[in-house]
């Protein structure tokens, strides 16, 4: 029971951190006293920040990222989650070593902490990152720190720190059972509130169905002091959840007393990182190769029919 308790604190601990920059107040507002241009710390001057628009076809294809190991993301341990609103996102923590992430090119075992949404005010906006320019309604981060270190605090201002899969959500049909955790929304509308001991969910059914294709990168915290410790995951394929779950987040009030809506940072430019796919993006949608088969019999038809008219010819010629 002790070391539960200690957790949820380095968790909240680590959640104020990575959300705050040891000012008294940030927010999203662009060109705003405390909006993004505002922030401290690496948000100004780092040279590896996120998020970026991932430029499909300028990626490199890495053939051996495989698919990701999920240690318990499939199970439903006897642990309680907890959610809170910090003023700025919808968190949903619980105790670390119980969800692992490990595999697809990360430099060990890293384990799970959180996950947290960013979103927008209409639904042709909200992700963080881009996809070949596009924009998503939503973007879910599950958090993991590399277990490495001996806690939250210690790894995330280290280059290996931490790991985050990102998945991309659109509005689209009926509501996904998957994010039924969204009706706690509904319990910490007003900032800095939580509830506790929510039952554990499975965790998988909220990626999308292929793991196996996505692309990585080595970028930042999206939020002050944007330490550059992140080795981001951004699955190819977006989840959908339905317009009465996304409102449930549009409800929730952000640290300004306001509706919570485009808490997501403006894009930042790769410089001169490369991003990595886990697939082959160059042959999508190609032209399939000839076959070795030979000429098709309409092709061979032509071929002879134009022989033949050219027999004729000479023929005729020789005849006159």
């Amino acid at each position: 029971m002790e070391r539960y308790i200690l957790v949820v604190v380095l968790c909240f601990a680590w959640t104020h951190q990575a959300f705050s920059d040891g000012h008294d107040k940030w927010d999203y507002v662009l060109g705003g006293e405390h909006g993004p241009s505002k922030w401290g710390g690496d948000c100004q001057t780092g040279k590896k920040q996120t998020p970026i628009d991932i430029e499909s076809i300028k990626t490199t294809w890495k053939k051996d990222l495989g698919t990701p190991t999920l240690t318990n993301y499939n199970e439903m341990p006897n642990v309680n989650f907890t959610a809170k609103n910090n003023g700025h996102t919808l968190t949903i923590s619980f105790p670390e070593d119980v969800y692992n992430v490990s595999g697809i090119g990360l430099t060990g075992v890293y384990t799970t902490v959180q996950f947290h949404l960013h979103w927008g005010s209409t639904n042709m906006k909200g992700s963080e990152h881009y996809l070949d320019g596009k924009q998503y309604a939503a973007e879910l981060h599950f958090v993991s720190y590399n277990t490495k270190y001996a806690n939250l605090s210690m790894a995330v201002t280290q280059p290996d720190g931490l790991a985050v899969l990102g998945v991309f959500m659109m509005v689209e049909g009926d509501n996904n059972t998957n994010y039924n955790f969204l009706k706690y929304a509904k319990d910490v509308i007003g900032k800095d509130t939580d509830k506790e001991g929510i039952a554990a969910f499975k965790l998988k059914g909220m990626l999308p169905t292929d793991l196996s294709k996505f692309f990585r990168y080595s970028g930042s915290l999206t939020t002050p002091d944007c330490f550059e410790s992140v080795t981001w995951t951004v699955f190819k394929d977006p989840v959908k959840i339905s317009e009465y779950q996304m409102g449930l987040l549009r409800n929730l009030n952000d640290s300004n007393g306001v509706k919570m809506v485009d808490n997501f940072r403006p894009l930042l430019p790769v410089n001169d990182r490369t991003v990595y796919s886990s697939f082959n993006i160059s042959g999508q949608g190609a032209t399939p190769p000839p076959t070795s088969e030979g000429p098709t019999a309409d092709a061979t038809t032509v071929s002879m029919s134009a022989a033949l008219f050219l027999l004729m010819l000479v023929a005729a010629l020789f005849m006159h």
